[in-house]
């Protein structure tokens, strides 16, 4: 039943996500506003440079490790299926565009341009510094 909850949280994220890239990438909606301008980056963060062969086996070694660590309990739930979600979402784009489709632009202090599953993998970041640093007041 618990991988039954991860797959479907899992499924209607990169849902969201996919339909998101859609709409402001394929379908430039909004597009080249303040806040929209759809990218296709075909290097890592910030568009570093890296050949994609490397990028697919770290993106897969890493979705197995989640699950692994989430079907051994070391992950809790809710944030291994944001973390899941956001690899599953820019790993489907590397095999089809071979890059990843970004469209959100903050555009403050040269900020890089990004999209939903990257959000979804900073809130999992974020989620386990806090746990990190509130089990280490404890």
């Amino acid at each position: 039943m618990k991988q039954i909850k991860l797959r479907i949280g899992v499924g209607i994220l990169v849902g969201i996500d996919m339909i998101s890239k859609y709409i402001f990438y394929n379908l430039k909606y909004l597009n080249e506003t303040a806040l929209i301008r759809p990218v296709l980056n075909k290097g890592i963060s910030r568009s570093l440079p890296v050949p994609m062969i490397i990028i697919i086996a770290i993106s897969i070694l890493g979705i197995g490790t989640f699950v692994w660590l989430y079907t051994s309990k070391e992950l809790k739930r809710g944030i291994s299926t944001i973390l899941i979600a956001g690899t599953v979402g820019n790993l489907i784009d590397r095999f089809i565009y071979w890059g990843v489709r970004d469209f959100i632009n903050i555009g403050l202090f040269n900020f890089p341009i990004f999209n939903l599953a990257d959000i979804m993998l900073s809130i999992w970041i974020i989620i386990r510094i806090a746990r990190v640093m509130l089990e280490k007041k404890k």
